[in-house]
């Protein structure tokens, strides 16, 4: 392989590693349990979502996913930005994502915001690419509650 070929095979590589996560942020903000699954390795895996729990695996994820987050009322909006995409060899990288998180509960009238870094590996079996470890890393938030047409802040700060 050239090395012209080599510079394009990893231009692919990152692009399709860039896809991949925006393809699990909107599947998480359409309340897409599958799409959402299929971003992640399948078998054993590494996610630690901090506070919202420790997964040995994508199907315990989606449970949670679905119990918590997959109801009309919980409007979510995910955007990651600032990806530094390391690719460490046809079949292995790393990749740390800045993410700002948009929540909000129609029922119980608040707004969250927060924002943090996703740190995430990356496996790539049978020439795609998908998600085999991934540690969020909470840097601030900002709950606010909705009352009278009002916002009032709950909460700002780091968590």
């Amino acid at each position: 392989m050239s090395d012209l070929e080599k510079r394009i095979a990893s231009l692919e590589a990152i692009n399709s590693i860039e896809n991949l996560k925006h393809t699990y942020l909107n599947a998480c903000d359409a309340k897409d349990v599958q799409a959402m699954m299929l971003t992640f390795k399948e078998g054993s895996c590494h996610i630690d979502y901090g506070e919202v729990g420790l997964f040995n695996n994508r199907e315990d994820l989606a449970k949670l996913f679905e119990n918590i987050a997959c109801h009309d009322h919980m409007v979510e909006s995910h955007h990651a930005h600032n990806p530094i995409i390391d690719l460490i060899d046809n079949r292995n990288a790393k990749g740390v994502w800045q993410i700002t998180y948009n929540l909000i509960n129609t029922n119980d009238h608040i707004m969250n915001t927060l924002h943090g870094t996703y740190e995430d590996e990356y496996i790539n079996e049978n020439n795609h690419w998908v998600i085999s470890k991934t540690i969020f890393k909470a840097k601030s938030t900002l709950q606010t509650e909705i009352k009278d047409q009002l916002i009032k802040v709950i909460f700002s700060g780091k968590p």
